[in-house]
């Protein structure tokens, strides 16, 4: 008999936010059924009637393909909501909690660090070093590859106190080496070589554990020998009042991450991942061709028919960057490694996947990188377009009154599918959230562009950020004489899809301004 055949795990009982939420999963998941025919019903017709068209001006087809470009993301999160079905008893994930002392699986805490201040990775170790777990059954593994000497020394210092601490470096690496990913898989292939553990936690060097952090995520993978990864909601120390530029991350961890929960199908966001070794190591470690590496694994773990689950406790508490040109910088290192999915195409990163994972992931980050182009295009538009006088086919009043009353049911979709995706996640704010930081596309396009086609390597530090800055062209409008006001306001300026977008272009790029008009204060950490 195995040890998780005879731990004990209690199940405790759901947060109330949570469970107030889940009241509202069957009308998410049939809004969403909905949201989903009428987009392919709105977009088919309004194709048809652009083509039944004798003239058939670009306005109408930027208008249309500006429409889709934004559209999309809705359209993805409700075919994500339908995938992961309307029963309010297939989630949340339920709260578990690892009992007693005896038989307990052995787990490696690997926190992986280059350069940041040692105060700050103390701050983690110590938590680290002080989890409610029996001290017999795990170690605290930090692993430098900034080679300080000043670390050493602290961690040397502290050893005496906790015996289970111990400090490991590559030499001064700085990234050089596969970056994180590569320090990761020196502690898998090299460090834990001659004694393995079952399970392995990961904590960013400023991701402070509670003390029941690894009594609350293992028991999710005791007790489903197919799950291989548990991720947990990122929580912050100094997030700002009112989160102006959405660093909580909200709308993913609590709508996309937690209907891909439902799924077995999570996205590990970094830190805070508590993973089986064993899969790991069967699917050749952490992969070394993307920045994004957590998110990578996520993906290649799942395409080996793994499941991957998130939990949505507050287990650990971060920083966030405490400047514009730090957050942009960070959010510019995410894209890069988006961007660099691609190159799980080639060797060697082709070992350990079949070739359809390898193109799934491929395609992936291709999309996402598209994703930016998009924004781009779709917010550089909205001038011309709100200027425009043919954005639709008018041929007859008949052919206007459909699609103005079409067009009103699909935005009208939109909105009460967003509004009910906040409520089921027991959120407030704008209903299309997931457009969060699109108003940095253009900033992100060049980082990626500057990256692979200028530079091998980014520029700047990615926790100070580069101070460039880059912005959308309002591009040039043309004018169409048009019969009636009525008819001219329906057609154009007040087409109901073209104000939904006017909306979120507003919102949106007010972001920025409102963060240099009145600077968030950001909360110190409390020690």
């Amino acid at each position: 008999m195995t040890s998780e055949d005879v731990v004990k795990v209690e199940e405790l009982p759901p947060d109330a936010r949570v469970l107030s939420g889940q009241r509202y999963r069957k009308y998410l998941y049939h809004t969403a059924r909905v949201g989903v025919w009428t987009f392919y019903c709105y977009f088919l017709a309004r194709l048809l009637l652009i083509l039944s068209e004798a003239q058939r001006p670009w306005q109408m087809w930027v208008m249309l393909a500006v429409e889709g470009l934004f559209g999309r993301l809705s359209y993805q999160d409700q075919c994500l909501t339908v995938a992961a079905g309307g029963e309010p008893e297939r989630g949340p994930r339920k709260r578990l909690r690892l009992r007693g002392s005896q038989n307990l699986p052995r787990v490696d805490i690997l926190i992986p660090c280059c350069g940041e201040p040692a105060n700050v990775i103390l701050d983690t170790v110590r938590s680290a070093c002080m989890m409610d777990y029996p001290l017999s059954q795990y170690r605290v593994l930090v692993l430098d590859d900034g080679a300080s000497s000043q670390l050493h020394d602290a961690i040397s210092e502290l050893h005496s106190k906790w015996p289970h601490l111990s400090y490991h470096t590559r030499g001064r690496q700085s990234g050089r080496v596969f970056a994180k990913a590569g320090n990761l898989n020196y502690a898998l292939f090299t460090i834990q070589k001659d004694v393995p553990p079952d399970f392995c936690a990961i904590l960013d060097a400023d991701s402070i554990p509670k003390p029941e952090f690894l009594r609350a995520t293992l028991p999710h993978l005791l007790v489903s020998p197919q799950v291989a990864l548990v991720t947990t909601r990122q929580y912050f120390d100094n997030l700002p009042a009112g989160d102006p530029l959405s660093q909580s991350r909200r709308h993913f961890y609590t709508c996309q991450n937690a209907e891909l929960d439902r799924c077995g199908r999570a996205i590990d966001a970094g830190s805070g991942a508590v993973f089986r070794r064993k899969a790991i190591i069967d699917v050749g470690g952490y992969p070394t061709f993307s920045f994004s590496e957590d998110w990578q694994l996520s993906l290649i773990l799942r395409g080996m028919g793994y499941r991957t689950v998130q939990v949505q406790e507050p287990l650990q508490f971060g920083l966030v960057p405490t400047s514009l040109e730090g957050h942009i910088a960070q959010r510019n290192r995410w894209h890069i490694g988006h961007s660099q999915q691609v190159f799980a195409l080639r060797p060697p990163a082709n070992r350990s996947m079949p070739r359809h994972l390898q193109w799934s992931i491929a395609r992936g980050g291709l999309a996402i990188t598209l994703g930016l182009v998009g924004h781009i295009i779709g917010f550089g538009a909205v001038p011309c377009l709100v200027t425009s006088r043919s954005l639709i086919p008018a041929s007859s009043s008949f052919v206007i009154k459909a699609q103005v009353i079409l067009s009103m049911f699909y935005v009208s979709t939109l909105w009460a599918y967003g509004w009910l995706q906040n409520a089921h996640a027991g959120i407030r704010g704008s209903p299309f959230s997931q457009l969060e930081n699109s108003w940095l596309a253009a900033v992100h396009l060049y980082a990626v562009i500057r990256f692979h086609f200028i530079s091998n390597a980014p520029k700047g530090s990615f926790v100070t950020g580069s101070r460039e800055n880059s912005w959308n062209r309002i591009a040039k409008s043309s004018v169409y004489k048009i019969e009636s006001l009525p008819t001219r306001f329906l057609t154009t300026m007040a087409w109901p899809p073209l104000l939904h977008i006017c909306y979120l272009t507003i919102t949106n790029h007010w972001v920025p301004v409102a963060y240099l008009l009145n600077p968030p204060v950001y909360p110190a950490r409390i020690s």
